[in-house]
């Protein structure tokens, strides 16, 4: 890759970074603003936004982005090619069930609805471009499926426990009260193999790539 493209990469990325932390940033002040107006705790109101998958995915983007701007690609775990592969499955995946299952049923409106927007369309949108077209092209190894599994399922557990501790799941799957335990787990045990499954198309597509002549190294 040429240095100019590497500029246009880091320059983009960091494009990425700040429309995916200023969006969580901004989706906490917010929940921070309503809560002292409840007379809640905003603290808690700022902790509970971390019991969404969409928080976790744009967090995730957003660090990602801000190290590939900072230092290009490789040098660190953010930046290796099938952690930044994945990235992209997770967060294509919160566009597509938030655009298709879930927005009907969160109706916002002025600044939340700008944020939403960003969280759920504009980030997912920009940052897949940016990692499919921008990105310095490796051949991923099969062996970058499992490290890709780990974030969705410490994501269920995390998401699990806080549903345990105050009653409040945030999302239906994993609702133990209304699902029971067998059930949940059959659920979260789903959702993992289905990022499996995004994350080995993935895989796939990017070795059809290479055999194409399209990408040029060997990567994990």
């Amino acid at each position: 890759m040429q240095y100019e493209d590497m500029t246009t990469a880091r320059r983009a990325a960091m494009l990425v970074a700040l429309l995916a932390g200023g969006a969580v940033v901004t989706q906490a002040g917010l929940n921070a603003t309503a809560a002292m107006v409840k007379g809640t705790s905003p603290m808690l109101a700022v902790a509970s936004l971390f019991g969404y998958f969409t928080i976790w995915s744009n967090t995730l983007v957003a660090a990602i982005a801000a190290r590939y701007a900072a230092r290009g690609a490789g040098g660190g775990l953010l930046t290796r090619p099938g952690t930044m592969a994945a990235a992209a499955v997770y967060i294509v995946v919160v566009g597509v069930i938030y655009n298709k299952l879930l927005a009907r049923y969160n109706p916002v409106t002025g600044l939340r609805l700008v944020v939403d927007t960003v969280l759920h369309s504009v980030v997912p949108l920009a940052y897949a471009l940016w990692w499919l077209v921008l990105v310095p092209r490796v051949q991923l190894a099969w062996r970058a499926l499992w490290p890709a599994l780990a974030f969705p399922f410490a994501y269920c557990i995390v998401a699990l426990t806080r549903g345990l501790s105050t009653g409040k799941y945030a999302y239906f799957f994993i609702d133990i009260g209304k699902y029971g335990a067998v059930q949940v787990a059959m659920n979260i045990l789903g959702l993992v193999m289905f990022f499996a499954g995004l994350m080995a198309l993935v895989i796939a597509f990017d070795r059809w790539a290479h055999r194409r002549g399209m990408v040029s190294a060997s990567a994990g």
